[in-house]
């Protein structure tokens, strides 16, 4: 059978409705389809053995992954987009045609799964995925596949980027390590990947990099810079490729100046650090212990100062929060010159521990379509809210905050300090982009019919003149907000929706 051909699929589904964290609509400014893809896909396609013909097919990028002619298809879920799953799985099987379903959703509803594919892979498929191939080969696919230990995850093969149409991205994905030592309730990660950090080689991670098709990279790690000496070491290899970066890191990332100093040099101009809750008796509930309220401003001073930019992470709805705690959050965002965040609603993933709780609690609504659970909409039953109420006070202190007038007054704050003054790589940017760019912001601030906006404008111009603010860093940052607030706008376009569905469901 090695010799045989055999045609392959592998899907990426769309998810419905997004939260405004994903960059979409910056991606769409940028003439872009989405701002990345998932890693998963072009990962297992660099180990499938040459006797497959492979397609990757992201739904985020093209419009339908249905239709097409296949000997086997292979699915990588969430729980937000697993009723696209579904229906995708369902029109191919209806084929005749054998699907394969992986990903963090499916490893914990395996049987749910098996009702639309042939076969659940639980966990990581690097160590038995040529195992699943062989058997489907032989005619023996079984319905469940799961590798008996943890992968080393030394080294991994470089993804098959090329299988994906990379101009219709912002940037890609890298992963040096998998795991993470802290359990917070509502995370997913220590589950799935274990508590026991694995991480790759150096020299691993910089050869995969040299063959990106972007120089935009995004580590996907729970926590890059958990282990300093390691961190340190991957930042002096990255300097010379000349790469633009962001990552996720825990609150100590901010405790060694010189630290900082190095991964800002390497490239790195965001990190998205979840400081979760203002409210220490929620940061207890979580188990979030490794993070201390009262240190949050000096966290975002220390790393601002070293000209990265802090994208902090809030979560709003745990059992000790209250309507207060919407507007303690609102002086905090103001009072630390953030003009970007991500606040989220608590949601409820299966794997986790809090999913566990509030299923031994009653608290799970069952019907409720999974594709609202995204981190906008409030998904299961709260303690001091109900959900429609909570899902106004969301949807009010987002507005607000990203009125122009607010944005403006913070983040200029944030400017004249002069710590985003020095130029960083701009990533994969062509001249012609930049000349696109160029007029875009144009149009968007300068002629806006917004005062605000263009007084905005006409302070970032100020900045760059007065040298305490890069082109480079001015175009990015005027970019982010716009593609943050297209988004907050339009999603008022699906509150109906959601409206209808708590109605269809009961829920007050």
């Amino acid at each position: 059978m090695a010799n045989k051909k055999f045609k392959l699929i592998l899907i990426r589904p769309k998810q419905k409705y997004k939260h405004y964290s994903t960059q979409f609509e910056m991606a769409k400014l940028m003439g872009k389809r989405t701002a990345n893809s998932a890693l998963a896909l072009p990962l297992l396609a660099a180990l499938t053995p040459a006797n497959y013909d492979i397609k990757i097919l992201d739904e985020e990028i093209i419009d339908s992954a249905e239709g097409y002619n296949a000997d086997l298809v292979g699915i990588t879920m969430i729980t937000s987009n697993s009723e696209r799953a579904y229906k995708i799985a369902d029109h191919y099987r209806s084929k005749g045609i054998k699907v394969i379903i992986g990903g963090p959703y499916a490893s914990y509803s395996p049987e749910e799964v098996l009702q639309h594919a042939d076969t659940v892979v639980i966990g990581e498929a690097e160590n038995i995925w040529k195992d699943i191939l062989t058997d489907f080969e032989n005619g023996k696919l079984q319905q469940q596949y799961q590798d008996k230990e943890k992968i080393l995850f030394e080294t991994s093969a470089v993804p098959r980027w090329d299988l994906i149409d990379t101009s219709n991205i912002l940037s890609v994905n890298v992963q040096a390590s998998r795991g993470c030592p802290f359990q917070c309730e509502f995370c997913l990660t220590s589950q799935l990947f274990g508590r026991k950090v694995r991480r790759r080689k150096i020299g691993d991670i910089i050869n995969e990099i040299k063959q990106l098709p972007l120089k935009n990279v995004f580590f996907v790690d729970d926590n890059l810079t958990l282990h300093k000496p390691y961190a340190l070491e991957l930042f002096k290899a990255l300097k010379p490729l000349q790469i633009s970066w962001m990552c996720q890191s825990s609150v100590d990332v901010a405790d060694d100046p010189e630290f900082l100093k190095e991964m800002s040099e390497s490239g790195c101009k965001f990190v998205l650090i979840g400081f979760e809750s203002l409210n220490p008796k929620s940061l207890a509930e979580t188990h979030k212990h490794q993070n201390n309220k009262e240190k949050y401003l000096e966290i975002i001073e220390n790393i601002h100062k070293s000209g990265i930019h802090v994208y902090s992470s809030f979560i709003l709805g745990f059992d000790n929060d209250t309507k207060e705690d919407f507007e303690i959050f609102k002086s905090f965002i103001d009072e630390a010159c953030l003009p970007a965040f991500m606040l989220s609603l608590l949601g409820s993933t299966k794997g986790t521990e809090l999913h566990t709780r509030l299923e031994n609690e009653g608290r799970i609504y069952q019907n409720l379509s999974k594709n609202f659970n995204v981190g906008a909409y409030p998904v299961f039953k709260y303690a001091n809210f109900k959900n429609k109420e909570l899902f106004d006070l969301f949807n009010e202190t987002i507005k607000e905050l990203y009125q122009f007038k607010n944005i403006r007054a913070r983040t200029i704050r944030l400017l004249e300090k002069g710590y985003f003054s020095k130029n960083k790589p701009a990533g994969s940017i062509s001249f012609w982009q930049k000349f696109r760019t160029t007029f875009l912001l144009l149009r968007l601030y300068r002629f806006s019919k917004d005062k605000e906006k263009r007084l905005f404008f006409k302070d970032i111009i100020r900045l760059i003149r007065e040298k305490k603010l890069s082109v480079n860093e001015a175009a990015s940052m005027l970019l982010m907000i716009e593609g943050i607030v297209r988004h907050v706008e339009k999603a008022d376009s699906y509150k109906n929706e959601f409206y209808e569905e708590l109605e269809r469901n009961g829920i007050g």
